[in-house]
């Protein structure tokens, strides 16, 4: 099928939009887009607050959050309508569950919401708990995440009853349920339990509810696509960004989604047009990564070829890892970009990937 092509990332919205409104048999949408595409600007696009037609998670969800490191706790606002759902439906302690569901420790939440705080105790073995502990960026994202799935699992719940038997009149209006890249800073067998988690809570709404979920993660995409590509209420999409044009494909259900080719394309596109940006080394390392565990090295970094590999190795973790703004924007040192090319042209001629 060919690609459909977009000047504006609006005109991308509007296009996923009417899939959803038109087709009726489907009502999951899963678009996979390396970071930078669009995909959270496409989830905006998608809500619609002043009408309440949607719930949405992306990054203005996750910001009402706020980690305190002076005094180890979560902040939220005590007047946001995500504590006023927590207070009104009484989901505390379901959320908890879910959150354990999620986490190897024994960490546990603690809701003091009238102050606008979470803490995280932790048992210690001998009937006593250490309170007010710091916990991982992995764990604060996988508890934000707990807090909108148990939100996501009351709502859905609620529109599976008949109006008239419904508790309340709140959630009458909504049709799209919106998902934006809902994972960071977690493992890959996080990444699969949350997918199942997430296809199950999908499959449980009877109602006319549409979802629209992102994702720049393989696996992610993989688990959902593989357990609903037979399905005729999912319809698969990737979206690319080629020289300010976007390209929205619908993914055959008949082929695994080519990711590593995917990436492959998306790096020589980047170096053909001397586009190179940071994210590039982030690409390449999961590239890397992944070819090296099919080999069965111990090391990833025995994948990179060359007499320049020590200094690349610096730059990859550099540019995969660094939060610093002024990386995320600032134009690459051509020595940078050099060294780029050098190393992947090296890999792809090791590693067959002419």
């Amino acid at each position: 099928m060919m690609d459909d092509v977009y000047d504006k990332i609006e005109n991308v919205a509007e296009k996923i939009k009417k899939d959803l409104i038109n087709e009726e048999k489907k009502k999951t949408i899963l678009l996979y887009a390396f970071s930078s595409t669009g995909k959270t600007r496409i989830s905006r696009i998608l809500s619609d607050e002043e009408n309440n037609e949607s719930i949405c998670f992306n990054s203005f969800f996750t910001d009402l959050f706020s980690w305190d490191n002076e005094n180890f706790v979560l902040n939220i606002p005590k007047d946001c309508w995500v504590v006023d759902f927590i207070n009104e439906q009484g989901i505390d302690n379901q959320i908890k569950d879910n959150f354990k569901e999620l986490v190897t420790s024994k960490v546990e939440p603690r809701f003091e919401l009238n102050e606008g705080k979470i803490i995280f105790d932790i048992p210690t073995g001998d009937s006593n708990v250490e309170k007010g502990i710091k916990i991982s960026k992995g764990e604060e994202s996988l508890f934000i995440w707990s807090v909108f799935y148990t939100i996501l699992t009351v709502i859905i719940e609620e529109l599976n009853m008949e109006k008239s038997n419904r508790s309340t009149v709140d959630y009458n209006a909504i049709q799209y349920i919106i998902i934006d890249d809902p994972i960071s800073s977690i493992d890959d067998s996080k990444i699969i339990t949350m997918a199942l988690q997430l296809m199950e809570i999908i499959n449980s709404s009877k109602s006319n509810l549409k979802f629209f979920i992102t994702t720049h993660l393989a696996l992610f995409y993989n688990v959902i696509y593989s357990n609903y590509r037979k399905s005729k209420d999912f319809i698969p999409m990737v979206l690319n960004k080629r020289d300010n044009q976007f390209y929205l494909i619908n993914q055959s259900k008949d082929t695994p989604f080519g990711y590593h080719l995917t990436v492959k394309q998306e790096i020589e596109r980047a170096i053909e047009s001397d586009d190179i940006r940071k994210y590039h080394f982030n690409l390449f390392r999961n590239l890397i990564e992944k070819t090296s565990n099919f080999l069965g090295y111990k090391e990833w970094t025995n994948c990179i070829i060359g007499n320049q590999k020590q200094e690349f190795i610096k730059k990859i973790n550099l540019y995969s890892h660094s939060r610093l703004i002024d990386l995320e924007y600032k134009e690459l040192a051509e020595e940078d970009k050099e060294l780029f090319k050098e190393m992947f042209y090296n890999f792809k001629k090791e590693f067959k990937w002419e």
